[in-house]
């Protein structure tokens, strides 16, 4: 244990190292158009530091210039029934709680535009987002009309832009100083006291608790769970409306409006369930690592198939954490801007699920169980006779 140099998002208080992995893919959420650039894709470190004040955990290892954000990145995820059933109960929320009827708003990281179309369509509103990954060609259908979106980060250079609500979903992880992010957002909010924002990240619990160790991706540069989040927004100058995890303790929520200002890091984070979490986890990381190799071994020497349902962030990980070569017979996800590319380390093509009416693998492995009754519905048509194995 030490204090972290001033470079470092965990400058100023003492921290910890408790997990490293060496050589993961950068991009997780970039699928490339042949074999051979997915397996040169370029590769980091991941350092894993709590800091033992703010509760925020970070990777001390991320290099911010090998991560590019302009290139054909997606993570979309509301191809899926239970995603989409998630975000349109979730922005149904946020617009009556918040009275969002007619109002401006604003969403950082929009992707496609698909979640502020939500917002903008329930009540009415009129949306602006920014992300420089946007790409017209898989813009949500409601682009154009009530809702833009501007290929550029938001910063305060867009202060005086209108925004009565402002949402940002699974950003704040990728940002190196997450800090420094939102006392900026709360300077463009200074003559807004009333503007309410809405952020969502990945619970870190999940990887720390459930295990999900295939959720530590070099793109995340930053980890929370409630307790360190809620503190670096009181820090950052915002009162926390409400506060929750969501989607089956998968995410974190925050609503928050301006506040009054903190000084230095704020009051320190309650640590008295994230710590125990952390001793040891490194040898808990080992083991399940060694438990799946172990598993496809065991399925191979069988001669037995297994295909991978998602090609998503876990499933770089897990792919390229496993080392996974032809134990692996395909990857297939629903969502067709990603059929027919290449996943990033491994080089596998990724699928269209209709292939599996020909692979008719012996075991389908489920990257995430929340998807894993909606998949299984799939499968029953698709390949009836495939095991179903959640991660």
């Amino acid at each position: 244990m030490g204090e972290t140099d001033s470079d470092s998002p965990l400058a100023g208080e003492a921290s910890e190292t408790f997990l490293e992995v060496s050589g993961v893919p950068v991009h997780v959420g970039v699928v490339w158009p042949d074999a051979d650039s997915a397996r040169r894709s370029p590769r980091g470190d991941v350092r894993l530091e709590l800091g033992r004040h703010s509760g925020f955990i970070a990777n001390t290892a991320f290099d911010e210039g090998l991560v590019d954000y302009t290139l054909r990145y997606d993570n979309a995820l509301h191809f899926s029934p239970t995603f989409r059933a998630y975000e349109e109960q979730l922005a149904r929320r946020l617009c009556d709680r918040y009275g969002l009827r007619g109002k401006d708003l604003v969403e950082i990281g929009a992707g496609g535009g698909h979640f502020l179309g939500l917002l903008c369509e329930m009540g009415d509103n009129r949306g602006t987002g920014f992300d420089p990954s946007h790409h017209a060609e898989s813009a949500d259908a409601r682009v154009g009309g009530r809702v833009s979106v501007v290929r550029d980060y938001y910063s305060e250079r867009y202060a005086d832009h209108p925004a009565d609500f402002i949402t940002c979903r699974h950003v704040l992880e990728h940002i190196p100083d997450p800090r420094g992010f939102l006392h900026g957002l709360r300077r463009t909010l200074e003559r807004r006291p009333d503007a309410v924002v809405y952020f969502e990240v990945p619970n870190a619990y999940l990887i720390l608790r459930q295990l999900s160790i295939w959720d530590v991706i070099y793109e995340h540069c930053g980890y929370f769970v409630p307790e360190s989040l809620g503190a670096m927004f009181r820090a950052c100058g915002f009162e926390i409306l409400d506060l929750h995890s969501c989607y089956d303790d998968q995410f974190v929520g925050i609503e928050a409006r301006p506040g009054p200002r903190a000084e230095g890091l704020g009051e320190p984070c309650d640590l008295s369930e994230l710590g125990p979490a952390v001793g040891g986890f490194a040898r808990r990381f080992d083991d399940v690592a060694a438990g799946w190799r172990e598993r496809l071994a065991t399925l191979t020497r069988a001669g037995r198939s297994a295909a991978v349902w998602g090609a998503g962030a876990k499933t770089v990980s897990f792919m390229n954490l496993l080392e996974i070569g032809d134990q692996i017979a395909a990857v297939v996800d629903i969502n067709p801007g990603k059929q027919g590319s290449f996943l990033a380390g491994t080089g596998h093509e990724i699928l269209a699920p209709e292939a599996l009416r020909e692979i008719r693998p012996d075991v389908v492995i489920v990257m995430n169980p929340i998807y894993r009754a909606e998949i299984e519905r799939d499968l029953a048509q698709l390949s009836p006779r495939s095991e179903v194995a959640s991660v």
